[in-house]
């Protein structure tokens, strides 16, 4: 026996459908080497982009070579109420530590301050990170805003394709800074435990996508995910992904970027997904 699918309820669901909202779409990059060989490359790898919070891995190479910072647990930094941040999270005092866990814009740019223009773009340009450009924003005036937010959506800018290349000079201890300075980074950087014998070492960084005169995009975001995965026998990838929405989506781009990033190296590395 046929039946019929009445047709008032075959309109009711096409309109429910229709009303739906599109899922949110997004540009991905990524890419992953161990040593000279690809092992993944994915969209567009050599357009610099704004490094958001993936910066304080530079910071803290800044912070630990020049005594500013000391170990994972100090300097121990007091949250200063006129700050009126916006996470609550960051509504405390923060070490080292807890600054890149917590990935905290406040201490970031009390570390920087204490460094000075001088020698934060000093560093910078010995890095050779990205375009070098710690000018801020366009049309501010003086130097705070670039020691304090070049790296946020501003003048300062990277490649997925350095990023891991910036990463690689940091795994291999050959940056212009102190042994200490690379190992104490390492230390402090997000860990993962993957399966088989990798742990996963990284840094998220979320921001709003720059239009091509310069001006933020508020309702269009960037996320990246840039670090390494080491096995137990030493084997090393290095890796960057980014994500570029392109739709409005309010969840933090960071942790898509990270959560995408960390399957597609299970993936990679042969770990089942879903067992980290």
């Amino acid at each position: 026996m046929h039946h019929v699918f009445p047709l008032t309820v075959l309109a009711l669901l096409l309109a429910l459908c229709a009303a739906l909202p599109a899922p949110a779409r997004a540009a991905t990059s990524f890419l992953a080497r161990e040593g000279d060989e690809v092992l993944a490359a994915e969209g567009d790898l050599t357009t610099r982009r704004a490094p958001c919070s993936t910066f304080k891995i530079a910071i803290s190479l800044m912070g630990y070579d020049a005594g500013i910072l000391i170990d994972e647990t100090h300097p121990v930094r007091p949250y200063d109420e006129s700050l009126n941040v916006a996470y609550d999270m960051w509504k405390q005092p923060h070490d080292p530590v807890m600054w890149m866990r917590n990935s905290c814009v406040w201490y970031s740019q009390a570390t920087t301050r204490e460094l000075g223009m001088e020698r934060f773009k000093a560093y910078v340009d010995r890095f050779g990170y990205g375009n070098r450009d710690v000018s801020g924003r366009r049309g501010t005036a003086g130097t705070d805003d670039g020691l304090t937010r070049s790296w946020l959506s501003s003048s300062l800018t990277i490649s997925p394709e350095e990023e891991v290349d910036f990463i690689g000079r940091l795994v291999r201890s050959e940056l212009p800074v102190s042994a200490h300075a690379q190992e104490m980074t390492r230390r402090i950087l997000f860990v993962q435990d993957l399966q088989g014998g990798w742990k996963l070492y990284g840094k998220t960084g979320s921001g709003v996508r720059l239009l091509p005169d310069g001006t933020r995009d508020e309702d269009r975001q960037i996320g990246w995910f840039v670090g390494w995965a080491r096995h137990a026998d030493g084997r090393t990838v290095l890796f960057a992904h980014l994500l570029e929405d392109e739709d409005d989506n309010p969840a933090p781009a960071g942790r898509r970027s990270r959560d995408a990033a960390i399957v597609k190296m299970q993936r990679l590395l042969g770990v089942a997904p879903g067992e980290w």
